[in-house]
Order: C-alpha cells, then structure tokens, then sequence
C-alpha cells in the first residue's frame, strides 16, 4: 500500500495528525493532535456544563422529571444559537481533521516519489 493512502487512513480514521507521526513529521503530527485534543476538550466541557444547568433545573422543580419534558430542555439548550462558540469549534475541528488528511496525503505521496526514485536509481546501476 502507497504511503499516503496510509497515512491518509490513519489521519482520517485513528486520529488526526497519526499519519503525519506515521510519515515521521512529527511536530506537524502533534500540532494536529493537539488542535483536536483542545477542540474536544473545550466542546465537552460546554457540553457538561449545558447538561448541569438542566440537571440543576430538573432538581429545583423548574423541568419536568419526565422524559418529554427533558428531552423538551435538551432540544431548546441544542438548537440555542445565541452560543456560536460551539459551532465555531466544531468547525476548526473538522478543518483540522480534513487539513491533516489532505497533508498526510500530499506527505504520503512525496515520500512515495522519493522512493520511486531510489528504486528507480538502484535498478538503473545494475
């Protein structure tokens, strides 16, 4: 298998920035994976902090502690657009994701050229 494929796969499926570690690019490998590891971590913390205030609200009385009335608060806390920052978030994360695919591949693929050529070479001396 051609190593940008590769590398595209393990950027696209295991995590972004693996297929950049795997091509031996590794602080392009660690900005990536750190670019995701920030974005989640922030969008699960607005996430848990969402789901407390309705944990809150349930407790004093003010949701139903019935499953149409919590599905009801959950809907309207999802489809809240006065936050942008989730979306915002979301969107570097999965610009992030394509961007490490798209430069395992090109990585992938100048790496597959030079070892064509060495290939190449060597066939050409004997």
């Amino acid at each position: 298998m051609k190593k940008s494929i590769y590398a595209a796969m393990l950027s696209g499926i295991i995590c972004p920035g693996s297929g950049q570690l795997w091509l031996g690019k590794k602080l392009l490998g660690w900005g990536f994976i750190s670019v995701s590891v920030v974005c989640i971590l922030v969008l699960m913390n607005q996430i848990i902090s969402r789901a407390q205030v309705i944990a809150e609200q349930i407790l004093a009385g003010n949701i139903g502690n019935d499953l149409g009335s919590i599905y009801a608060a959950v809907s309207n806390v999802a489809l809240d657009t006065g936050s942008s920052s989730m979306a915002t978030l979301t969107w570097i994360f999965l610009a992030n994701w394509g961007l490490s695919i798209i430069s395992a591949v090109w990585l992938g693929a100048q790496q597959d050229k030079q070892l064509q050529l060495q290939s190449e070479s060597k066939t050409a001396e004997l």
